[in-house]
């Protein structure tokens, strides 16, 4: 098995993953992984990421525009060129539409990521960019600048966007970015005041498991 065979095979298990955690409907959103410096495979567009296939993947070049193709890759191919180009730590990116980050990312709804550790650990401070059209390259230029550092964004009017190391570490972001817009929905709709632990005792728990 080649290496883009086995970077292919993660990428179909992580979209399998997506669907049986509820990230998904219907033919919304795309994945991607870096092959090397050089390139990258991106789901095709109109696929179900629950259901792809080694055809469903299209190997693109880190370097380009929208014009240079390939014509089948996602319509977001330059969401994840630009992210690529500006993050060498960046190897996989994740764009799903869960319903609850989507309906935060249409609304002025501040998600505080000191509520709970896992927000705290996995995803440092979540961006946000006003809404820009999709498959533009504008966009794909906001996004790379606003996840200058970080590990989440929220597209206005699109839904949330996450990168990692590996296509789980994007995944596990995702999953944490949802069940975080979940809870301040669920407790705004219920009148729960929520309060975080604050950037103090967020900095110490970072540095008891990072250290650093």
């Amino acid at each position: 098995m080649t290496a883009q065979d086995r970077l292919a095979a993660e990428l179909i298990a992580i979209g399998r993953l997506a669907g049986q955690r509820g990230l998904l409907w219907g033919t919304g959103g795309n994945l991607s992984a870096r092959l090397d410096d050089e390139r990258f495979l991106i789901s095709a567009t109109g696929t179900t990421l629950d259901a792809l296939t080694p055809e469903d993947l299209v190997l693109c070049a880190v370097e380009g525009t929208r014009a240079d193709g390939p014509e089948n890759a996602s319509s977001e191919i330059q969401v994840h060129r630009h992210l690529y180009r500006r993050r060498a730590d960046v190897r996989a990116v994740l764009h799903l539409s869960p319903l609850y980050a989507t309906l935060a990312s249409c609304a002025d709804l501040a998600l505080p990521t000191d509520l709970i550790p896992e927000s705290i650990l996995y995803l440092g401070d979540v961006a946000r960019i006003p809404y820009v059209p999709p498959g533009s390259d504008t966009l794909g230029m906001a996004v790379a600048a606003a996840l200058n550092e970080g590990a989440a964004v929220l597209m206005g009017n699109h839904g949330p966007v996450t990168v990692g190391t590996t296509p789980a570490e994007a995944l596990r972001r995702m999953e944490t970015v949802e069940f975080l817009a979940r809870l301040v929905l669920t407790a705004g709709s219920a009148r729960i005041t929520v309060r975080g632990v604050g950037a103090t005792a967020a900095e110490a728990l970072r540095h008891s498991v990072y250290g650093s």
